[in-house]
């Protein structure tokens, strides 16, 4: 089944006569594609019945994809970066992800319909099973995964319902994928190992007793692009952020607004997102093995290296100086 790319006028600007299949997944490479709509570099990995594939894509132009019903490929998508909207094939179910959430499809690489909007460095990771695998996997398994393969083999609509926020285990199996250093059999086994666990820690998350729902906001498209802006304006300058009253002046929200869209927008706090992104380049400098303890702590926006530390060790479980 062929795949239509349009731009917002609907007007057709590509048709891929082939769409993702199995097939085309059982495969290791590195692809890199060039066209007028949007540049692509995909990662692919595919070992055992599961394919793990990191996707980095400079999107030109708002593209609208409607894709044919596939074979079930079940597998989730997590966006690390950007946003973009899907709809599934069984359930007409239309998901807007924002970064930092993830869902379960029943087949992740071709929705009913996917809109990319234009947008940078739009991070994607998607990791995928054979049927066969995904059932092998199911038995025994917790009550979520097992009710969707029950519902998979029975031919009944499995989408999952709504987004949820990538947690940090979470974030740390994505992280080690992106800098797996092992090749062949080892890298083989490393990354099966790291998509069973994001498999396991999705339906684990799933499994939790619901919380009390929160009051939530409702926030436009202009919303929206403020509050993307708001992250820039904070991340700026690490160093000095601006506060909330400052950042709510520079883009136009207020102050409610604009900490209750952050939380819904990025699933954080205001203050609580900057932490994060300070702690995750710390980590990133400190692979590198080229600067102190010290000199990270205070290249990353901390005024006492006892504070980042501090903050390292409860953030990752491990303090900064035994980082490999």
């Amino acid at each position: 089944m062929a795949n239509t790319f349009r731009n917002n006028n609907g007007d057709v600007i590509y048709v891929d006569e082939k769409s993702m299949q199995m097939e085309d997944l059982m495969l290791t490479t590195d692809r890199k594609a060039q066209t007028p709509f949007w540049d692509i570099s995909l990662r692919q990995h595919y070992y055992e019945g599961i394919h793990v594939a990191q996707c980095k894509i400079n999107v030109h132009q708002d593209i609208h994809v409607v894709s044919g019903m596939d074979a079930p490929i079940p597998g989730m998508v997590f966006v690390q970066q950007g946003k973009i909207t899907a709809k599934g094939h069984d359930s007409g179910l239309t998901h807007r992800f924002a970064e930092g959430q993830h869902n379960f499809f029943r087949n992740p690489y071709n929705p009913q319909t996917s809109v990319f909007y234009q947008q940078q460095d739009l991070q994607l990771l998607l990791v995928g099973f054979t049927p066969e695998r995904f059932l092998q996997l199911a038995e025994d398994a917790g009550p979520s995964l097992y009710q969707t393969a029950n519902n998979m083999v029975a031919g009944k609509d499995w989408q999952q319902l709504e987004n949820l926020p990538v947690t940090r285990q979470m974030q740390a199996a994505i992280h080690d994928i992106h800098t797996c250093r092992f090749q062949g059999r080892m890298k083989d086994l490393y990354l099966q190992t790291k998509a069973l666990e994001l498999l396991l820690l999705r339906f684990e998350q799933q499994d939790q007793p619901e919380r009390p729902a929160r009051k939530t906001i409702k926030l436009s498209e202009t919303d929206i692009r403020k509050i993307y802006a708001a992250r820039e304006c904070l991340l700026a300058d690490i160093h000095h952020p601006p506060s909330l009253g400052q950042l709510a002046r520079l883009t136009g929200l207020n102050e409610f607004k604009l900490k209750a869209g952050f939380r819904k927008v990025f699933n954080n706090s205001v203050f609580g997102y900057l932490r994060e992104h300070r702690l995750e380049m710390a980590r990133q400098l400190l692979r590198k093995k080229e600067l102190s303890v010290t000199a990270v702590a205070y290249e990353t926006g901390y005024t006492t290296v006892q504070h980042f530390s501090k903050e390292f060790s409860k953030h990752f479980g491990v303090s900064p100086s035994r980082m490999d």
